[in-house]
């Protein structure tokens, strides 16, 4: 997936290897430059690089309502534990 030159920020390519930004991408309901969110069964998560000069995980976690953020072994591991959400894609332009 990451061969069809989708353009993240730098900070994303420093903090994730090919394989773990491959597999945040095939997942996530939203990718821009600067952002990625993800749903899971138990988790959303917002991956975001445009505020200061480091890559901030952000965590709402919906079994206790808690927020806050992560580190990246923190992400990964909650990440790996919650099944993800199914989405329906829908094509508006047609």
């Amino acid at each position: 997936m990451l061969e069809e030159k989708i353009d993240l920020h730098q900070r994303f390519l420093d903090v994730f290897t090919d394989e773990e930004l491959e597999d945040i991408i095939e997942n996530a309901m939203v990718i821009t430059e600067n952002c990625i969110m993800i749903n899971t069964k138990d988790y959303f998560f917002e991956l975001s690089s445009d505020i200061r000069d480091k890559l901030d995980i952000f965590c709402y976690n919906s079994i206790n309502s808690s927020e806050g953020k992560l580190t990246k072994i923190e992400f990964i591991k909650l990440y790996k534990s919650s099944l993800l959400m199914e989405m329906q894609h829908i094509n508006i332009d047609d």
